[in-house]
């Protein structure tokens, strides 16, 4: 939800509790005032009619100055000189309608004889005044409240104009790019906030141009010497009257050198995954991509003696950098050979949406997601444990999902995309 939306409810929550709860004291207070004055009303009234007994002879009478507001009745025991103010409610002249009163009950001897007076005046002109004032100041909340939410809207937008800038230049902000120059910002806060924002990303370009800088000159540096390590130790293998020990010796240097190269490549390859040097759009074709890998491994497929099976239909294509595509199907592909079984199956299948790899093999001895993490190494793996590690990292760069599922000794691999960003050719 957004921060206006937000503040909008709140403000406007608050104000209709208020004007609610004023509602209620001011309704209570006019009925109060309204019933105060009728009280008085009848208060004089009922003076009027002590000081005259003659009426009081006369109530229910035609012709009697309380007629039509005076009821007596004739009572067997005398309560004393009791008064008492109510409402209640009279039948008009209108059948099926009701209107409301003010009573005031008192009681009179009259000839020996105990009386009950009711004095009663309508309270329609005071209901109706207050209904009047009640729907006035709903009608003022109403629009107070929607004077609020445009006021909110189009303030809101105003003075929250440069937040909005800054989040969409920090949107835009990649670690390739320098320091951001935001704009100054009349409102203190936003202006610190930016100055920083610019500290910040000034410290996030240095680092990186530094840590950029370090690979790439670790990794050149690192690959000259163990070539030389390499090319020292096949030189030295070619050495005459060598015995079996030194071979060993000199083999396992050799293999090592090869190691660490291996592993100082797919380091710089993952820091480059991570820090965004591959684009995030582009069109990969699969297909041709798979069989340039199943090529490329084939002697290893050869050795192991796999039943390959392939569907791979030419025009199927994936949503993501070329580069990172064919790094993600050598690693999906060398996996199913290198962990495959001896004469075991490897079946390939590609359709739109979805690339399944499966591959025959024992059951894993750990929880799948425990293989996509780094340096995670299958029984009798001789690799570095970055292969599935490489594919969920590719895959999460380039807006992909990878499955991975296992039945009857046969492990699956799917890796889906969306639908929409198929594009046959």
């Amino acid at each position: 939800m957004k921060l206006q939306t937000q503040s909008s409810i709140y403000l406007s929550s608050f104000s209709l509790v208020v004007f609610v709860l004023i509602g209620i004291v001011l309704y209570s207070l006019l009925r109060k005032l309204s019933n105060d004055e009728l009280d008085a009303i009848l208060r004089e009234e009922q003076e009027e009619i002590l000081n005259n007994p003659g009426l009081l002879t006369s109530a229910n009478q035609t012709g009697a100055p309380f007629f039509n507001r005076l009821i007596a009745k004739g009572i067997s025991k005398y309560p004393g000189n009791q008064e008492v103010f109510y409402d209640s409610t009279n039948i008009t002249k209108e059948p099926g309608k009701e209107s409301a009163i003010r009573c005031l009950k008192f009681y009179k001897i009259i000839h020996k004889q105990p009386v009950e007076f009711v004095l009663f005046k309508s309270k329609l002109p005071s209901e109706q005044l207050v209904k009047q004032i009640i729907i006035s100041i709903s009608i003022i909340a109403i629009l107070f409240l929607l004077g609020i939410f445009l006021l909110n809207k189009f303030a809101f937008q105003r003075i929250w104009k440069d937040f909005y800038n800054t989040i969409q230049d920090l949107k835009n902000y990649g670690p390739k790019q320098k320091a951001l120059r935001l704009p100054g910002s009349r409102i203190n806060e936003f202006r610190t906030l930016n100055e920083e924002i610019e500290k910040m990303t000034r410290r996030v370009s240095d680092t990186y141009d530094n840590l950029n800088k370090f690979t790439s000159h670790t990794t050149h540096e690192i690959q000259t010497p163990l070539a030389v390590i390499r090319l020292k130790s096949e030189l030295l293998m070619q050495t005459s009257n060598l015995n079996e020990e030194q071979l060993l010796l000199i083999q396992s240097i050799g293999d090592n050198s090869r190691h660490l190269s291996q592993l100082n490549r797919s380091l710089a390859l993952l820091f480059k995954i991570d820090h965004h040097h591959y684009s995030s759009t582009g069109v990969y074709l699969p297909s041709p991509g798979i069989y340039r890998q199943l090529d490329n491994l084939a002697e290893l497929i050869e050795l192991k003696e796999l039943k390959l099976t392939t569907n791979l239909p030419p025009a199927v294509t994936v949503p993501m950098d070329p580069t990172l595509g064919d790094m993600l199907v050598y690693n999906l592909v060398k996996n199913a050979i290198v962990h495959n079984l001896q004469g075991g199956v490897l079946e390939i299948n590609l359709q739109p949406g979805v690339l399944k790899v499966v591959n025959s093999g024992p059951e894993l001895l750990h929880p799948a997601d425990y293989y996509f993490s780094e340096f995670i190494k299958g029984r009798d793996s001789k690799g570095l444990g970055l292969g599935l590690a490489l594919v969920r990292k590719i895959a999460d760069v380039s807006g992909l999902s990878v499955k991975y599922t296992f039945n009857s000794f046969f492990h699956q691999f799917e890796v889906h995309w969306s639908e929409k960003n198929i594009n046959s050719l």
